[in-house]
């Protein structure tokens, strides 16, 4: 079997070093990636493309040298000696082969060669019919597992696993063996990628750092029992932190991950998640938290009577017949500081305001959809009430098809039941809607008529604050969305381009039906953005159904590279004009809304390359000449993983209440950038303009080498809640800190994790990655 020509290639270009190694700027440009820039090379498998379908037990083996001699059993090769069986790939200075048992020994300058898989030494012996073999001083290097190593006497089993007797491996690249295993035996198990090793030190810059009689390790990402690296941090609501993981692979469908942690300041957290796939119930995680006796949050609280802290979580998602899919997404805390105080993987855990327990079942049918749902909330804030539960709300839906000028129905049914722990009015609702849509689609434009009626019904519990315990509300709504499209060949920058200009109108009519006396259970006005012109409706749930009597007026342009069909740039405008005052309002004590149009909304979007990207959007008051929010965003990226982030939010106030308050106006940075071939730098701010200090920041450094990775970082924030205008006056508000290592060992892993989770909180884009 004749590896190909660009194998042929690659196997030139290796000769220059024994082990298969290509420096960086010999490797071909496709196979180029960041560890082969943090190594300054790679690996490089003159036998990746060759067929392995056959294996070389059942292929003939074909030999040349420049002499041989026949002696009854025995074939002497000298000189050359070159042997092939299939796919393996012989070479050596001298052999003599005995043709009745099929045994091979060879001497001089040995290269035993297999797709993945490099064997160098002096002397070896070799079984043809199995394709043991036994090699002394030797050397060796797996391609794919970018692993190297050497050996007394090297042996390889009939099953492929390989025996390292007084040897060592690493890692690194060849000649820059900054850590290594050494070991009286290893074995390595390229198929199940699984290494173990006895009487086993691990050497760091040539100095021995550990020691164990028996250690087992990963060759690849594959689920292994034992212990995972530690993570290691500190920050101000604990102290020192210390968490050593144990993974239990109890079988390929479910499996255990059990973490003692240390904190310094508190005690011992048990954390413990379990993962079971099935099929017919779907996928299951099942976790929690318990420490006993949390001590500062004994000193902080003194007056509670329990200082146990404990945390439960439950997830599932299923899918059964393609039709019956189950969610479940619970999670309940002892307290309301639970998730503050201990959740220190990430910042986004830190800003949660409540936990959601939820479970669902849905049918899917061809024109059907069903579902039953329960939820309800755990407030993680005192003086925050919890939302409303609903147990239950059943959903029932007519999908239509939307097969163009073809009569679709409309029908949605639901039904809820609203509870509280709280002295509110609860109850249930019924809304209800039915109609026709007729869409009509060509190649130039779009339109698509709709006419339906919505109906909504209570049944609410006797409350002071109603006077009817059975309100109702039901109005017509008619709209009609519809839009054309233009193009053109033009240029941007030079390159050919597709112009598209997408004008679109959407007229909108709602009947009025006084709605005063009605509660108001898991309902809000939306933001008003954009895609807020096409909407028919103005709030979220089911409360109220809004008036309306309105036309929404876009424009859309794009310009599509007319080579690779990409979007390179798209603007967007419009405005939405009232023929009537709104009279429908969350709260019925607010006045009908009364502008004679809504804000401009516009969208900018900006991609000349796959390195490059900006947004921006804007929503601008004409009638009081003011900026009411406004976004920006960009990023640039690079091949070598620089990321640079910029990004700036503006938002003022609407409110009917005549007191001033200042917009929320936040700046962000962000960057992870190269300082050189083996250091990053990275570091990110949100930074509040009104307040003029940073609300949240973070920096680092990083050395990444072809061996190792050590990560340094420091975290600031302030211990507010998500979406809270913090008062930066307030003498009580703190600032919390946090200061995170990570160190990966590059093959064999690492601790500090909760330092990549800060960093993708932060930094947009950012994506760890083993080397």
């Amino acid at each position: 079997m004749v590896p190909s020509a660009l194998a042929q290639d690659n196997s030139e270009q290796a000769q220059a070093h024994p082990l298969d190694w290509v420096k960086a700027r010999q490797v071909p440009r496709e196979l180029r990636d960041d560890q082969c820039v943090n190594c300054d090379g790679r690996y490089l498998d003159p036998l990746r493309d060759v067929d392995t379908s056959v294996t070389p037990e059942e292929s003939d083996l074909n030999a040349r040298a420049d002499n041989t001699e026949l002696t009854e059993n025995t074939v002497t090769f000298s000189g050359n000696v070159e042997a092939n069986q299939g796919y393996r790939q012989i070479r050596a200075d001298s052999a003599r082969f005995d043709q009745v048992d099929r045994t091979a020994v060879l001497e001089g300058d040995i290269t035993l060669r297999e797709p993945g898989i490099l064997l160098r030494g002096e002397r070896a012996t070799i079984l043809a019919r199995t394709g043991e073999a036994s090699i002394e001083n030797s050397q060796f290097a797996l391609h794919e597992q970018h692993l190297h190593g050497n050996a007394e006497v090297l042996s390889r089993d009939e099953d492929g696993i390989l025996h390292i007797h007084g040897g060592q491996l690493s890692f690194c690249a060849p000649g820059e063996d900054e850590w290594r295993i050494r070991a009286g035996e290893l074995e390595l198990d390229v198929q199940e990628g699984l290494g173990v090793a006895r009487g086993a030190r691990v050497d760091i810059a040539g100095v021995p750092i550990f020691y164990s009689p028996w250690m087992q390790f990963p060759l690849d990402d594959r689920r292994r029992t034992g212990f995972l690296w530690p993570d290691i941090g500190s920050d101000t609501r604990g102290g020192v932190d210390i968490s050593v993981p144990v993974y239990v692979n109890l079988a390929p469908d479910y499996d255990l991950l059990y973490s003692p942690r240390y904190i310094e300041e508190r005690g011992i957290n048990h954390e413990a998640k379990a993962r079971y796939l099935n099929p017919l119930i779907g996928e299951w995680m099942v976790g929690g938290a318990f420490m006993d006796n949390d001590k500062r949050y004994e000193d902080e609280y003194p007056s509670d009577r329990n200082y146990d802290r404990w945390l439960a979580v439950v997830k599932q998602n299923g899918l059964f017949n393609q039709r019956w899919r189950s969610r479940v997404d619970y999670s309940k805390a002892s307290d309301v500081n639970y998730i503050k105080d201990l959740e220190t993987s990430s910042l986004d855990s830190k800003r949660k305001t409540e936990l959601l327990q939820f479970g669902g079942l849905d049918y899917l049918g061809d024109r059907w959809l069903a579902s039953v749902e329960v939820q309800q909330f755990q407030s993680l804030a005192d003086d925050i009430n919890n939302d409303y539960k609903k147990l239950p709300q059943i959903t029932g839906r007519y999908r239509p098809d939307g097969t163009p000028f073809e009569i679709d129905p409309i029908f949605m049914a639901q039904y809820s039941s609203f509870d509280s722990d709280d002295d509110r009015v609860t109850g249930n609702r019924l809304y209800t809607e039915a109609g026709l849509s007729y869409p009509m689609l060509w190649t130039y434009g779009f339109l698509r008529p709709n006419a339906r009626y919505r109906f909504l019904k209570y049944d609410l519990n006797q409350n002071d604050n109603f006077e009817d315990n059975s309100p109702d509300a039901g109005a017509a709504l008619v709209n009609l969305d519809g839009g054309l499209y233009f193009d053109r060949s033009t240029t941007l920058f030079g390159n050919s381009m597709l112009q598209t200009l997408e004008p679109r109108l959407y007229y909108l009519y709602s009947g009025f039906d006084e709605q005063t006396d009605q509660p108001d259970f898991d309902s809000a006005e939306l933001t008003f953005t954009y895609n807020q012109l096409f909407r028919d409706t103005r709030f979220s749930g089911r409360d109220r159904i809004d008036d309306a009597n309105q036309v929404s007026v876009g424009l859309t342009t794009r310009f599509i590279d007319e080579e690779d069909g990409r979007e390179e740039f798209s603007a967007s405008l419009g405005q939405i004009i009232y023929f009537r005052d709104r009279e429908v309002r969350l709260k019925a004590t607010d006045e009908p809304l009364e502008t004679g149009g809504s804000e401009l909304a516009a969208e900018v979007a900006y991609y000349p390359n796959e390195r490059l990207s900006a947004r921006a959007s804007l929503i601008w008051d004409p009638y009081s000449d003011k900026m009411n929010s406004g976004n920006f965003f960009t990023s640039y990226t690079r091949d070598d993983g620089s990321i640079i982030n910029l990004g700036y939010s503006y938002r003022r106030p609407l409110t009917t209440v005549n007191t001033e308050q200042p917009p929320t106006e936040q700046a962000h940075v962000s960057f992870f950038v190269p300082a050189g071939r083996n250091w990053r730098v990275f570091a990110a701010m949100n930074y509040s303009v009104e307040a003029n200090t940073s609300v949240e920041d973070m920096f680092g450094v990083e050395y990444d080498s072809c061996c190792w990775k050590v990560r340094l970082l420091y975290l600031r924030y302030f211990d507010t809640a998500a979406g809270e205008n913090p008062d930066f006056n307030d003498p009580l508000l703190e600032r919390e800190d946090s200061t995170q290592i990570q160190i990966v060992l590059k093959g064999m892993g690492g601790f500090g994790s909760r330092a990549s989770s800060i960093m993708k909180d932060m930094i947009r884009g950012f994506n760890d990655s083993e080397y």
